[in-house]
């Protein structure tokens, strides 16, 4: 019902010539007029119905005068003074009556109202209203919390805490839209301050910060400060001296909260280098953090990436953190217009407050996480029947770490020298499907004055593979030119695997390995990000790989020599191929 209201009340605005988001926010100034005068919190003289028949001017003079009322004014001057080529906005105003009349928006709750109205537009900031249920459902906030809410943009999350009977402090560097979804919810508990709390924190008392009982927020994502919010905060609040807003966003939260702290993360947050790992680190040393849920795509308006939520405790500490993956079908549903939302929000709250182990959700130590170089990816914990069979797969061999057999050489940022010495390139679309590299496809220069360079030529028998964009793909070199000019060198989504003792481990057998479906599926687990995956060096080097015996590595490197055997007597049919009809219906 909620939801079919606001197009009926979209579709007069809109006759009346306001734009959408104008015909939106008109909609909402009207609304919170109309419950803030059935409430009877404004005087008499300035209430809806004693206006509805007067002129704009008269009606606009009205709401300047009851902002004052309110716990944030909600008025919009910019949506008003757009309406100054219309003679009024009696059809909407005609409209709202005709639904109190009908008892229709007694029980009307927008708190979604933006995420309804932006689905098709990826300008607008909002939340699938499923999130938002789940954000407070694990907050855990009731009518004794005072509950901290930075951020807020739409008003949804705010909206749902003050529904709950909590006291509500919220911060927003647009407190319009939010103030007027929270003057809808019929609540009076609450606060809204314009601010980035990150840069100018407001809920301060004598100098010190306020602490919250719970937050639960929707920061912006991958913001950068300047170097000076760190380095000159007041309150101590940053222990990474970074420009990095994920990263301070999270600080902020912790010096302002003393209990749980639910919050949005992007999928860097998780993997990180930097300060991303240096935070992740301290979470878990101090034991902050109790769990880590990965979403699935598509629960934002403005973009299509997945993200995660982190619950945190300042007052709680935990050596054991709960890992579920809430992107299964058991949890997710397509909507309109490729959007996504979470269902059965309920069962996943019990299931990440719950401790049992499933192909959904996994319990893991403080220590293990530090074992995986503190990656925060739940695909690392929770595994699922392909996950389990590969691990079962892996567990028939005795392993070793890929970096204490193999040099591993990232590629050398050599693409942007403007002098230097001819080299090849060798690019994805060099590597062979069987067979050995025949050629770098890219001319390109070489310095060979840098530090270590002909560490970077490719040598005969190093495998190549790519760690960047198509993940695993993989080839080995055969005859090469001497490092120096026309050398060949790696392009910068490959990796160079070098062996250290070839004759322990022949490359042919890692390279069988590698393109297997044992070696594809392991290094697809290992790959981080969303929109560009890759897979981290320094995951790479404690990557498992089996260790056969000398007599099966043998075996496997003989099965490479006759596969390439093949490959280039196929080259040469092909070439045989091309010159049987060359001779027929020349130009010339």
């Amino acid at each position: 019902m909620n939801d079919k209201i606001l197009p009926q009340l979209l579709d007069v605005a809109r006759r009346l010539g306001a734009d959408s988001y104008k015909s939106l926010s008109l909609i909402l100034q009207l609304l919170c007029w109309w419950k803030l005068s059935k409430e009877q919190v404004i005087q008499e003289g300035y209430r809806f119905d004693a206006l509805a028949e007067q002129g704009l001017s008269t009606q606009l003079e009205a709401l300047r005068s009851l902002q004052s009322s309110t716990p944030f004014p909600f008025l919009d001057e910019g949506v008003w003074q757009n309406l100054r080529g219309i003679p009024d906005i009696s059809p909407l105003i005609h409209k709202i009556r005709v639904l109190d009349a009908q008892g229709l928006l007694d029980a009307l709750v927008l708190d979604d109202a933006i995420y309804w109205f932006g689905e098709s537009r990826m300008d607008s900031f909002a939340h699938a209203p499923g999130l938002c249920d789940l954000l407070i459902g694990l907050a855990g906030v009731n009518s004794n919390h005072k509950v901290y809410i930075p951020w807020e943009i739409s008003g949804q999350i705010a909206a749902r805490a003050v529904r709950t009977g909590a006291t509500v402090w919220a911060e927003s560097q647009q407190p319009t839209t939010p103030a007027q979804v929270l003057n809808l919810t019929g609540g009076s508990d609450w606060e809204i301050h314009p601010t980035d709390p990150v840069k100018a924190p407001l809920a301060i008392h004598q100098g010190k910060l306020l602490q919250f009982d719970a937050a639960v927020c929707a920061p912006p994502m991958n913001l950068n400060y300047s170097h000076e919010v760190a380095e000159n905060d007041l309150w101590g609040r940053f222990v990474e001296k970074t420009p990095a807003g994920n990263v301070l966003q999270i600080r902020h939260l912790l010096a302002q909260t003393h209990g749980r702290i639910v919050v949005l993360v992007p999928n860097s947050v998780l993997f990180g280098k930097g300060a991303d790992k240096q935070l992740r680190e301290d979470l878990i040393k101090h034991g902050y953090l109790h769990a880590v849920i990965a979403l699935p795509p598509a629960l934002l308006s403005h973009t299509n990436i997945p993200v995660n939520i982190l619950v945190l405790n300042s007052d709680n500490r935990s050596d054991i953190i709960r890992f579920v993956d809430a992107n299964t079908e058991a949890f997710r549903a397509q909507t309109a217009r490729k959007r996504c939302e979470l269902t059965n929000i309920p069962e996943l709250v019990r299931l990440i407050e719950d401790k049992a182990t499933s192909a959904m959700a996994a319990q893991v130590t403080a220590a293990e996480i530090a074992a995986n170089d503190f990656s925060l990816e739940v695909g690392r914990y929770v595994l699922d029947d392909s996950a389990l069979q590969l691990g079962a797969a892996l567990a028939r061999y005795e392993t070793r770490k890929l970096g204490d057999l193999f040099e591993i050489i990232r590629p050398r940022q050599h693409a942007t020298a403007s002098t230097g010495a001819d080299a090849m390139e060798v690019l994805a679309q060099d590597l062979p499907l069987f067979g050995y590299i025949q050629s770098g496809s890219k001319e390109t220069l070489f310095d060979l004055g840098s530090p270590k360079a002909d560490s970077y030529f490719i040598r005969s028998n190093d495998i190549l593979m790519t760690f960047k964009g198509v993940v695993g793909k993989a080839g080995i070199a055969g005859p090469v030119p001497n490092p120096g000019n026309s050398g060949w060198i790696a392009g910068q989504s490959l990796v160079v695997l070098r062996s250290r003792f070839p004759e322990i481990y022949p490359p042919e057998a890692l390279l069988i390995y590698l393109r297997s479906a044992m070696g594809q599926g392991l290094l697809s687990r290992m790959a981080v990000g969303a929109s560009i995956p890759s897979i981290q060096l320094s995951a790479l080097k404690e990557m498992a790989i089996p260790v056969p015996s000398i007599e099966e590595m043998r075996t496997m490197a003989h099965a490479f020599y006759e596969e390439a055997q093949i490959q280039m007597e196929i080259e040469q049919m092909r070439i045989r191929q091309a010159e049987l009809t060359k001779e027929f219906w020349p130009l010339q």
